[in-house]
């Protein structure tokens, strides 16, 4: 893993990759932290306002993933938004468990457990999409499919 990452660090391309996923990531943290806040205050019930705002978030993250950040069209759009989907539940259930436990054991707000959430999920999931919805797929990565 440390091989991988010192080599994706040394890459014009990935590097790029990253620093646009970064800028995704503020966009959508945007969307998804202020709709949930709004929820919030609206007095939404919590598990209600994470998963509706992170919906949102989903949707604008993989558009323009696919179509200005990664741009990769090998695999068809419903392997990868199936890949996404997949992926980005695994990540929704980590938010969940961390605005949860943020909230109800360590007794911070809901925003800065959703903000906790976010930062720790970033990482690890840069490298999911890159490699798998964006790159040959679970099933291909699975088997040892590399480019």
């Amino acid at each position: 893993m440390n091989a991988l990452f010192a080599k994706l660090m040394h890459s014009r391309t990935a590097l790029a990759q990253f620093a646009r996923y970064v800028i995704v990531g503020l966009t959508v943290f945007c969307i998804d932290v202020g709709s949930f806040q709004w929820m919030v205050e609206s007095r939404t019930f919590l598990w209600v306002a994470v998963i509706v705002s992170y919906a949102l978030g989903v949707v604008v993250h993989f558009s323009l993933n696919k179509y200005w950040n990664f741009r990769d069209y090998e695999r068809t759009f419903v392997q990868q938004a199936r890949t996404y989907l997949l992926i980005t539940a695994a990540q929704l259930l980590t938010t969940l468990a961390i605005v949860e436990a943020g909230v109800h054991l360590v007794r911070l707000s809901p925003l800065e457990a959703k903000i906790l959430a976010v930062f720790i999920n970033v990482p690890f999931f840069f490298f999911a999409h890159k490699f798998m919805t964006f790159g040959p797929g679970i099933r291909n990565r699975l088997r040892g499919v590399h480019r």
